[in-house]
């Protein structure tokens, strides 16, 4: 084959560029088949119901005439360029480009121009290959949404050419990614709204140099370089974010909640989990400023918060869907009896190893009706009585987790199965029954 497909495997250099047999192909495609039980996810089978073996015992001797004109049948070649596109566009980009390399017809409709807008590379495929080769073919200018996840090679390809149209970047575990190359990412991709970070530990800060970023959603996670002031320069460029995920952030203190408050004013998700420096004084701040702005809070395992700080978040954040204190051992129910209160549009909860009774389960049944999700793992209060309370009023329960509550017997997991019928249950009592 000639040098115009991209090696994104390091083992395609291996594959013989002649033309392959039908028989192969045919084998191949089958996996990507939706289940009989599935619904129609929009391409086709291939099979041919003439070829499918009888139930009976007979043979039937088939004439070699027909036997072609069947073979010819399974043959992708013979397929319809808008079928075979069809079919294409649900593979990933390394199953395109694994075909690309069968035969030339297969090549020209795997590198068409609507198959590359979305593409993905992974570990162990070469990010600074497959970056070269798409520019080769000038699709950098198509791509709208980018993910490398943990890919071997250097970055520096994707800073130097323009994305005039990527609007979602996903860096994961990528490694030689530094503050630079972002810096260079956010000044030549211009309409990027989200991008993605996350294990990137040796980025500090996420600047630009050129005119305020668009960008709307930012993930630090695992960033164990980002601190307050790498934070606060970073946020300082970003007027419209609306979600900001620092997971496991580990040098950020309050400083930074304040600064999100300075620069962020229409912030509607944050993240802080795993981040044992935040204190109830960067909450109370957080939640005084934003107040019915946010609709997501993560303050997970963040040991310095407790009910003087959720208190706040109870009194302002009155839209607030989702709230995460798992592991703030120092939350007990007078904090959640008015998050209940205050907050009666909440989805989902997680109260796991917080110092809380039956008392949260009877406010949450009665303050927040529309609860789907709930986790109280490891709250070793809980009894029966307050969750056959939330569950004669929460019918519309979908996801519970009781596992680790010491106190809940079989009455309590029947009564939850009685009144939330559509409600997964997660346990540790072997005693349950599935």
């Amino acid at each position: 084959m000639d040098g115009s497909c991209p090696l994104f495997l390091s083992n395609f250099g291996e594959q013989n560029g002649s033309e392959r047999s039908v028989g192969y192909l045919v084998q191949k495609l089958p996996l990507y088949r939706p289940s009989p039980d599935t619904s129609d996810l929009g391409y086709h089978t291939l099979d041919n119901s003439a070829c499918r073996s009888s139930s009976s015992t007979s043979i039937v001797a088939i004439p070699i005439k027909h036997q072609q004109q069947l073979q010819q049948q399974k043959s992708l070649g013979h397929l319809d360029d808008d079928l075979l596109l069809n079919i294409f566009s649900w593979l990933t980009t390394r199953e395109r480009c694994t075909i690309a390399q069968t035969c030339r017809r297969l090549r020209e409709i795997a590198w068409h121009p609507s198959l590359w807008q979305d593409i993905e590379v992974h570990h162990p495929q070469c990010l600074t290959i497959a970056l070269n080769s798409i520019a080769r073919h000038g699709y950098h200018s198509r791509v709208r949404r980018l993910v490398l996840n943990g890919a071997n090679g250097h970055p520096g390809v994707l800073a130097s050419l323009p994305f005039p149209r990527l609007t979602i970047l996903a860096l994961r575990h990528v490694r030689h990614v530094n503050d630079d190359t972002i810096a260079a990412i956010l000044d030549n991709c211009m309409h990027l709204r989200e991008l993605d970070l996350t294990g990137c530990t040796t980025v500090t800060r996420a600047y630009t140099h050129g005119a305020a970023s668009q960008l709307q959603s930012l993930d630090l996670s695992d960033c164990h370089g980002v601190d307050d002031a790498g934070l606060a320069l970073t946020l300082s460029r970003m007027p419209h974010l609306a979600c900001l995920y620092l997971r496991r952030c580990a040098r950020i203190t309050d400083a930074s909640l304040v600064a999100i408050t300075s620069y962020c004013g229409v912030l509607r998700q944050l993240s802080v989990s795993d981040c044992a420096r935040v204190t109830d004084f960067g909450v109370r701040e957080l939640a005084a400023r934003l107040g019915p702005s946010l609709r997501y809070l993560s303050v997970g395992k963040c040991d310095r918060v407790s009910d003087a700080g959720l208190l706040v978040v109870a009194r302002h954040c009155y839209k607030l869907r989702y709230l995460n204190a798992r592991g703030c051992e120092a939350l007990s129910d007078s904090a959640v009896l008015a998050l209940a209160r205050g907050c009666p549009r909440m989805r989902a909860f997680d109260l796991g190893k917080c110092d809380i009774g039956d008392a949260t389960l009877e406010a949450l049944s009665t303050g927040c009706p529309n609860l789907k999700k709930l986790s109280i793992r490891g709250c070793e209060r809980v009894t029966d009585i307050g969750l056959e309370a939330l569950a004669y009023y929460v019918r519309g329960l979908r996801q519970l987790n009781i596992g680790d509550c010491p106190r809940v017997t079989i009455l309590g997991y029947r009564a939850v199965k009685r009144y939330c019928r559509r409600c997964v249950i997660e346990h540790t009592n072997p005693g349950f029954s599935s």
